[in-house]
């Protein structure tokens, strides 16, 4: 998989956080590889003569941001007391890992949350006491706090997070981890299935009307430039020649010195562009791809980079990058949608002593207080394991939105169907609603970075192709409606999904649920049509049934309609001019269309019950 991006990084579930977190995790410390944090003043080659004179380390490397070592070793115990003697080095420290080549690191900085602000100075005390660093407020969480830790004056950040615990006005503590995630596309309008799927050859040979009928919601509205959709991510490439027109000013919550735009290393620096372009990749322009939500605008937020450890290219973050990303675009930017393709696996979730509960803060903060209180819809990514235990987190909180991914055929992504890609989306569990994952046409980097050789890339996949093609049916949602609420904008995605390639034998608040696909493939069109009557009810109406065979279809349309009697079928064309209709009557309906040229058109229906509408590809041979 080689672009199967969804961002996965080793986080903790914090459902199940309990006190034998902080004594447990010394089972899982990975015995491979120690952390290195030197003397900001040691040079590189003098780090590099430190390290060799061991006679310890197999392999090692150097990341900019936490500026820290890697140092790959056979004897865990002799290299940590080792490096621990050496003077210019400030902290040794270790990975914690659950045994599937996940991992962790435990850094030389813990983030501590009182219960209330009044016990700030309880907190300055204890800190003065035990020589510790100063204590900065989190700028957009309440009462969280970041404290570096000065050289060897503590040699466990775990166990001094344990013993904050037991500070009775402590909400919690964790160290902040760093993560290590695994993280795996106009002239090129006729490959985009995801927004048209002819089932042509460019396409992969899908199932005709496979897609999320963006074409058809582009009659109703392209986007508004006043709606925001922040891309949480490697970054964005601001001067692609397709983008250029949408992007906002960005932010680096890394390093803060890049403003949104990728540090240029390896192909998979292009991943954040590649997500940017299916979102908003300007339309018309005579240039490269079209987004879903050309007309919105972008908001690049660098999370994570890539370095080569190993011969293997892998994403590095921190957990207070991810709080300070999700926090920055809600608060500082406005964002009013959140594109997130990463995600951690459950494996090494429990073994995190204190986890990473900033960055679920900081994403039940912009649910709740986002959008002047409306809050931001939040899209995640389920994960590409093709494990049927649900999403990873954090697609599977309450407060985000989780997406899976189909193939051209209108089935879930999974290994050895018809896309000829060996993997899968994960399913199950609380999953929301599914989009086009796999063989994505959209934007690359511009240079010599990037999955392409181009500015455009046709294989972009993965449940991180899937979640911007959720946010974007979501930017569209709020140009129509800007006054929804977050959790509107999930309800109306839900309750309008097309229910393709299996039985949906559950039913939940927004209707019927299939645990390969949760509430469906996701209907662009029907979604901002469900959006006109919605009323804010979490619940779907489904006393409407609309089957129209064959499709594609020559003269003849069979039309099944149950519900009420009384109505009319009317069939338009892709631009909304009206061009057939006839009454309606309860069971099967005959259309007459040998008059119509070849083309998709919409047929919908017209009752008291509802409307209903859905398109259909008419072929003449």
């Amino acid at each position: 998989m080689s672009k199967n991006i969804c961002l996965v990084l080793s986080l903790f579930s914090f459902i199940n956080l309990s006190a034998n977190s902080f004594t447990e995790y010394k089972e899982h410390i990975a015995k491979d590889r120690v952390l290195l944090i030197f003397d900001k003043n040691v040079s590189v080659d003098r780090k590099a003569e430190i390290i060799q004179s061991s006679g310890l380390v197999t392999a090692f490397a150097h990341l900019p941001s936490p500026s820290l070592t890697i140092c790959f070793t056979n004897n865990f115990d002799a290299a940590k007391k080792f490096f621990s003697s050496v003077s210019e080095v400030n902290f040794v420290s270790f990975f914690i890992t659950d045994g599937n080549n996940h991992f962790a690191g435990v850094l030389n900085q813990f983030l501590v949350k009182l219960k209330d602000k009044n016990f700030e100075p309880l907190l300055k005390e204890k800190l003065k006491q035990q020589y510790l660093g100063e204590a900065i407020p989190d700028k957009y969480i309440p009462n969280l706090y970041k404290i570096s830790i000065s050289k060897f004056l503590v040699s466990n950040t775990v166990e001094l997070c344990a013993e904050f615990l037991n500070e009775g006005w402590c909400d919690y503590a964790t160290p902040n981890y760093l993560l290590n995630p695994l993280v795996s596309s106009d002239p090129l309008y006729n490959r985009e299935w995801n927004i048209n799927n002819t089932g042509s050859t460019l396409q992969g040979h899908g199932t005709v009307d496979a897609d999320m009928d963006v074409d058809s919601a582009w009659t109703m509205t392209t986007g508004d430039p006043n709606i925001k959709v922040g891309v949480i991510d490697s970054g964005v490439d601001t001067l692609h020649e397709d983008l250029i027109q949408n992007i906002l000013p960005g932010h680096d919550a890394i390093s803060d010195s890049t403003d949104g735009y990728p540090t240029p290393a390896f192909p998979e620096d292009g991943h954040g562009t590649c997500c940017s372009g299916i979102i908003a990749a300007v339309k018309d322009n005579l240039k490269g791809c079209v987004g879903v939500a050309p007309s919105c605008k972008i908001i690049p937020v660098r999370s994570f980079y890539y370095m080569n450890i190993q011969g293997n290219i892998l994403p590095y973050s921190t957990s207070d990058a991810f709080s300070n990303a999700i926090g920055w675009a809600w608060s500082d930017a406005g964002a009013d949608i959140l594109s997130n393709s990463w995600g951690l696996p459950p494996n090494l979730i429990g073994f995190l002593p204190g986890g990473t509960q900033p960055v679920t803060d900081a994403i039940v903060t912009a649910h709740t207080n986002g959008r002047g209180g409306k809050g931001i819809a939040m899209f995640f990514s389920s994960g590409n394991d093709n494990d049927s235990i649900g999403p990873i987190w954090p697609a599977s909180l309450n407060e985000t939105i989780a997406v899976n991914a189909t193939n051209m055929c209108d089935k879930r992504k999974s290994p050895g169907d018809c896309s000829g890609e060996n993997w899968g989306g994960d399913f199950a569990g609380n999953l929301d609603f599914s989009t086009p994952g796999v063989k994505i046409t959209t934007t690359d980097m511009t240079g010599a970075y990037g999955f392409s050789s181009g500015l455009y890339t046709y294989t972009f996949n993965g449940t991180s192709a899937a979640c911007p093609n959720a946010a974007a049916v979501g930017a569209l949602l709020l140009s129509l409606q800007p006054t929804l609420r977050a959790e509107d904008v999930r309800n109306i995605i839900s309750q309008s999904c097309d229910k393709v390639g299996y039985s949906y034998d559950s039913t939940f608040s927004n209707g019927t649920w299939c645990r390969e696909l949760g509430y469906g493939r996701v209907n662009a069109y029907q979604a901002l049509m469900r959006s006109l009557s919605y009323n804010g009810i979490n619940e779907a109406k489904e006393n409407t049934v609309l089957n129209i065979f064959p499709n594609p279809a020559n003269g003849i349309l069979n039309i099944y309609f149950g519900g009420k009697k009384s109505g009319l079928i009317k069939i338009y064309s892709i631009a909304g001019a009206e061009l057939l209709k006839q009454e309606l009557n309860e069971g099967v309906n005959v259309a007459g269309v040998s008059s119509l040229p070849s083309g998709v058109y919409l047929v919908r229906t017209d009752t008291e019950s509802g409307i209903v509408t859905k398109k259909v590809t008419i072929i003449r041979q």
